[in-house]
């Protein structure tokens, strides 16, 4: 459970809906640090979050959106995807390419994402270029026209991509294991959507998900970077107050139930992919701690358990370690890779073995000290970046309605003991069902279409 833009350690903290400073912490030091952060939340709800770094010469922006594909009907799958990259496809000041040639001339990077739970588009530039750059994803987000002939372009855009992502897959292989952990649950059908979906949206199926879910309370604006808040926040008013509350029924949320259902993709391919797991803790779960080390030395580097023994010891493959997913309510880790067909049964075996020795055996503490060290870093160095800043900002008050600081995420895994992670195991692993997803010769797989358990 790696610490990056899909994790945010930290306890959940009420929000209080008025503007306000950030509560800073004991020391001096802390309170110079949190007294860069500010939070606004505007009448209409739309939430605003600024983190002040005047020793660089970056400003990252975001426009996050609580919508992803989870809020979609099963009609709607993709919609959110789709959606994403119709924002760039004019708005009734520009065309897109003239809204491409304006990012151009801004320089920087803009860009956008969509997940099972946010949309994001966002721009990081140079800092006096900070206020146009935000002045062109406002009118992105607000004045995109979603012009029928720009959509039937990008449906082949988006078509393309599909195939080009089912052309690969070491990728492909995480949607059909997460599609059949949380089957018949909009949280497990794969982003982009199907190609019969796709073909059928228009304009209509996209200004009705937009009515219906993109409300001003499920808007964040993230800035992180050097900036002037005298001169940004009358900015940011001006755009984002005159938003009005819509009235629509949102799509109710429901919590996944795990299926543990098992799929093999049939392929003649020269590699079996294979990704086997069960569901773990949710986002806000105090045992995110102990699971993402857990998580760590069971595959997530090349001193871990599983790539060790399979790679190093027994040479079975190039390529394998964990994948972990968290959202609101539910959690996911798995065992994935590729090896050759002839292999499958043993690499199962090896790596069936290696998840029940953590809770048989536990861990040591030298494990435990290597895996903090390295989601420890991978935190701090990721915070000398504005882009990342600005996301871990939007995310903190997506999840945990305040911001966390990074000083108490690293108290959080400094405290994480041996037994703390074998006892996450025990919890989350133990004789747990199992789901299998494979893309390979169907053949190979029979024995672990159904049945398998941690």
């Amino acid at each position: 459970m790696p610490l990056d833009g899909n994790l945010d350690f930290g306890a959940p903290r009420s929000q209080t809906h008025v503007e306000r400073l950030i509560p800073p912490k004991f020391s001096a030091a802390a309170t110079n640090k949190m007294e860069q952060l500010r939070k606004i939340v505007l009448p209409n709800g739309v939430r605003i979050v600024l983190e002040r770094i005047p020793y660089v010469r970056s400003a990252s922006v975001g426009i996050y959106l609580e919508v992803g594909s989870r809020n979609e009907t099963p009609e709607e799958h993709g919609l959110s995807h789709f959606i994403e990259h119709m924002f760039f496809k004019g708005t009734r000041r520009h065309d897109a390419v003239t809204l491409s040639t304006l990012m151009d001339k801004l320089g920087g990077n803009f860009n956008a994402f969509t997940t099972q739970e946010n949309i994001c588009i966002s721009a990081k530039v140079i800092d006096e270029h900070l206020a146009p750059a935000l002045d062109l994803l406002a009118e992105i987000y607000l004045e995109s026209l979603f012009l029928p002939d720009e959509i039937q372009r990008e449906r082949n855009v988006v078509l393309e991509e599909i195939k080009m992502y089912n052309d690969t897959p070491d990728e492909l292989v995480l949607d059909v294991y997460l599609d059949h952990l949380y089957a018949d649950h909009a949280i497990g059908r794969p982003i982009l959507g199907t190609p019969e979906k796709i073909e059928r949206f228009g304009r209509e199926d996209i200004l009705r998900y937009l009515n219906r879910e993109f409300a001003p309370d499920r808007i964040v604006i993230a800035i992180a970077g050097n900036f002037d808040l005298r001169r940004i926040e009358p900015q940011l008013r001006r755009i984002f107050e005159p938003i009005e509350p819509n009235g629509w029924e949102r799509n109710p949320i429901e919590p996944p139930a795990p299926a543990y259902q098992s799929y093999n993709v049939d392929r003649e391919t020269e590699q079996v992919h294979f990704c086997m797991g069960t569901d773990g803790p949710p986002r806000r779960s105090e045992d995110r701690y102990a699971f993402a080390i857990l998580s760590t030395i069971l595959g997530g580097s090349t001193s871990s358990r599983i790539f060790r023994e399979v790679r190093e010891k027994h040479g079975l493959a190039y390529s394998i370690g964990t994948f972990d997913c968290s959202f609101r309510d539910a959690g996911a880790i798995a065992v994935t890779g590729g090896t050759s067909p002839r292999h499958i049964h043993r690499v199962i075996r090896i790596c069936l073995d290696e998840v029940r020795k953590l809770y048989t055996e536990g861990v040591t503490e030298e494990e435990v000290e290597s895996a903090r060290q390295q989601i420890k870093s991978s935190l701090i160095l990721g915070m000398e970046n504005s882009a990342t800043r600005m996301g871990r900002l939007a995310e903190c008050e997506i999840f945990f309605g305040d911001y966390i600081p990074v000083d108490d995420v690293l108290a959080r895994l400094n405290a994480v003991t041996p037994d703390d992670v074998k006892e996450a195991a025990e919890r989350y692993l133990k004789d747990r069902p199992v789901s299998f997803a494979s893309i390979g010769p169907a053949k190979k797989f029979e024995p672990y279409l159904c049945g398998m358990t941690f």
